[in-house]
């Protein structure tokens, strides 16, 4: 199941239709409505696990329990037959089923046993309980409207109610500033629309009483202090096991083929390598570039060739950029800025997506491994330049106590090295992950109606990798992920392709390096200095790429332009670049 729609203390069924239809690009394969006096559920289904003749929402014979599940639960079989042993029996091969069972047994902490990612809701009478996995892989967006409480799988579904207007949160804009994303992990772009916050469960009563429970705490990062710890040598065959198993157990988890974004890189060459060359799997690995002398794209078809996997390699230009675009913004929800990460990145991802959905049903990705092993070069490796990077743009936003009091935490005074690097662990394990990584990830396989599964977030592994000290990721300022590449170096140098791991590494953005160029001379040549002065939200917007954005994101959400339509309206700044 791919969506989960759900009208609490409200039931309209024209209005939980309109809803529900916002988002049927998440489940291409089946809809359903189940409607009674006092709410509203409706869902729509990819179908990945179980029998596809099933009903997507699962309301218990006997209990009367509704279920709605968007993801997947891994350790599906071995809770079954923990079930079993207590004598509760399956009726059906749905996960929601399993997850009402848990739920009369554990009640709010049924979500503490599940190992996978998701977004659940369940209606326990005049109960609404929503959950959400601890990376928050699955998103889960709720509103409250006059007496009703409004929840969807994506934000315009939401917005599709006749009574919600959206309304810029201008502190996400400025979160975006510093970031690049939304640092509240609860927070969206529009004012009243919330997020359940990653490892939680939330509990509506009809009486307005609010009931929370963390069930996902991720531990904080740690250098080494001798206590308990495994020696390297030991942690790196447990790296390598757990990697295996997560491969192993998530190419089990659904019959059909499954693809591999392909960069050449260390993240996805491990899980192809793991995939092809260890386990023997079949193996679809994709690529996107924009010229042939790309060294993701070069390095990608020599990894390929070395592994013996179906390869597939796409071409993509400057117009398919700007026609991407629009249905990037409009799927991901949030305004696309520059902070940390590179924006290009999610464009380039969204379009080989879109490839790759015509191909298989369900593709893995990396999201994850930079987080937890610690990948990003500059910002892990050189603490100090990174935290003056942060506090030039928290300067942009000033006066905003709220923000200069979290970045003060982050980055205390009296600089240290050690402690910044161990603070820039946790910060973007959290909503660094989830309000970017995964929100793109999760919308540009919903746009195409196909399944992205980040790896690397395996409870298991991830479990593991966040106990492991800092010193075996990054021991100094020339290394990146030393335990992940030291657990898979034999097996990369038998298999051909040792090199993979002295590359520097690129990113998705790299994929579009060579048109990004045309692009930023497009914008430049469109929007004036002056243009971007004058706006009202020119200094936090900071440039003219994020300016046009901006402008677009309101085009969208604000002024109700459809994307789909072939061209932008006159009046917008994306016109001004568009291609003929």
């Amino acid at each position: 199941m791919c969506s989960i729609i759900v009208t609490f203390n409200e039931s309209e069924p024209a209005v939980l239709r309109s809803m529900a239809e916002s988002i049927r690009h998440r489940g291409p394969d089946s809809f359903e409505i189940l409607e009674n006096s006092h709410h509203g559920i409706a869902a729509c289904r990819l179908s990945i696990f179980g029998d596809s003749y099933e009903p997507m929402i699962y309301a218990d014979p006997v209990t009367g329990h509704v279920v709605l599940l968007n993801g997947e639960i891994y350790n599906y079989e071995d809770l079954w037959r923990d079930l079993a042993v207590k004598g509760i029996q399956r009726r059906s091969k749905l996960e929601a089923e399993l997850i009402a069972r848990l739920y009369e047994l554990h009640g709010l902490d049924f979500a503490g046993h599940l190992k996978g990612m998701f977004a659940i809701a369940i209606l326990d009478g005049q109960r609404l309980i929503l959950a959400r996995d601890r990376f928050g892989i699955k998103p889960l967006h709720y509103a409250k409207s006059g007496g009703s409480i409004l929840v969807s799988s994506e934000i315009k579904g939401i917005l599709s109610h006749p009574r919600i207007t959206p309304v810029l949160n201008m502190m996400a804009l400025e979160d975006t500033r510093v970031f690049g994303y939304v640092n509240d992990p609860e927070a969206t772009f529009f004012q009243g629309i919330r997020q359940i916050h990653p490892g939680a469960i939330v509990a509506f009563s009809d009486d307005g009483t609010v009931e929370t429970k963390r069930f996902g705490v991720l531990p904080p990062a740690r250098f080494l202090n001798g206590n308990g710890l495994p020696d390297y040598d030991e942690a790196c065959t447990q790296v390598r096991d757990h990697v295996i198993k997560a491969v192993e157990g998530m190419y089990r988890h659904g019959q059909m083929e499954k693809g591999i974004y392909l960069s050449g890189g260390v993240d996805s060459s491990t899980i192809a390598l793991v995939a092809r060359w260890l386990l023997g799997y079949p193996v679809q690995t994709f690529t996107l570039t924009d010229s042939e002398k790309n060294p993701d794209y070069k390095a990608a078809r020599q990894v390929a060739k070395a592994l013996g996997t179906r390869h597939h390699e796409y071409f993509v230009t400057a117009k398919d950029y700007w026609q991407a675009v629009p249905d990037y913004m409009a799927h991901f929800e949030s305004l696309m800025a520059g902070g940390i990460f590179n924006i290009q990145g999610g464009v380039a991802f969204h379009l080989l997506s879109r490839r790759i959905a015509q191909n298989v049903k369900v593709a893995f990705s990396g999201e994850g491994a930079d987080e937890l092993f610690g990948g990003y070069y500059w910002i892990y490796t050189h603490p100090l330049g990174f935290s003056g990077r942060i506090r030039r743009n928290l300067h942009d936003i000033l006066p905003n106590e709220r923000m200069a009091d979290y970045v003060n935490r982050l980055f205390p005074e009296s600089e240290d090295e050690r402690v910044y690097r161990r603070n820039i662990f946790d910060h973007l394990l959290r909503a660094g992950l989830s309000n970017y990584h995964l929100q793109s990830v999760d919308r540009s396989a919903g746009a195409f109606g196909f399944e992205i599964r980040p790896l690397y977030l395996d409870d298991d592994l991830s479990q593991y990798a966040m106990e492991l000290p800092i010193e075996y990721k990054t021991p100094d300022k020339k290394t990146t992920k030393r335990i992940l590449k030291d657990a898979f170096r034999k097996d990369f140098t038998e298999a051909g392709i040792g090199w993979v791991h002295e590359r520097l590494k690129y990113g998705m953005p790299e994929a579009i390096s060579t048109i990004d160029k045309t692009i930023e001379g497009q914008v430049a040549a469109a929007i004036s200095d002056d243009e971007l002065k004058r706006h009202p939200l020119g200094r936090i917007l900071g440039s003219k790429m994020n300016l046009l954005l901006y402008d677009l994101f309101e085009q969208i959400f604000f002024r109700g332009w459809d994307h789909r339509d072939p061209c932008p309206p006159e009046d917008s700044l994306l016109a001004r670049v568009w291609p003929e």
